[in-house]
């Protein structure tokens, strides 16, 4: 690899993710509105990605579902990627009409390259017809174009508010 390669690749600092569900792709022909509003259904995550060649995702966040806060646990893994980096992902969520519905697994195709900062979008879908419109912020050093499997849970009743693990 040559030096302005090398410059050029450390001053990427831009995280895309496009994301096709289980059973069908989720079309989108512009750009969903991750704006955090004070109504709706909303999700907060924060998650850690380790890859050398295959890899690991863990994190933890809140869902907020009908006025009620609800722990959740993120986990996954994809390949293929190298680095590390972690990431703050906030976002509207359509299409759940119980918290457990969000108890599944979704399907992402990751495009990620960041060294230092960058920050990006997000939009998954389940099987179960639950879509999350996100707006992410990374910091790291990590290169993939990964496919990639994140299981959502529910733990149960969050001790944080989702006002306060926003995304700064």
């Amino acid at each position: 690899m040559t030096r302005p390669f090398l410059a050029a690749t450390l001053a990427v600092t831009v995280t895309g993710l496009v994301v096709a569900a289980e059973n069908s792709a989720l079309a989108a022909t512009t750009a969903p509105d991750t704006s955090i509003t004070d109504g709706g259904d909303q999700i907060v995550f924060r998650v850690s990605q380790a890859n050398l060649g295959p890899g690991y995702t863990w994190g933890n966040g809140v869902l907020h579902f009908g006025g009620i806060d609800y722990a959740i646990r993120v986990e996954g893994g994809g390949a293929p990627a190298i680095g590390y980096s972690s990431a703050c992902a906030q976002g509207v969520v359509t299409g759940l009409s119980n918290p457990d519905q969000l108890d599944s697994t979704f399907w992402a195709v990751n495009t990620e390259a960041t060294a230092g900062s960058g920050r990006g979008a997000m939009a998954l879908q389940n099987s179960k017809g639950v879509e999350l419109h996100l707006s992410t912020k990374s910091t790291g050093a990590r290169l993939s174009a990964a496919a990639e499997r994140l299981r959502f849970r529910i733990i149960g009743p969050s001790q944080k508010t989702f006002a306060s693990s926003r995304c700064s």
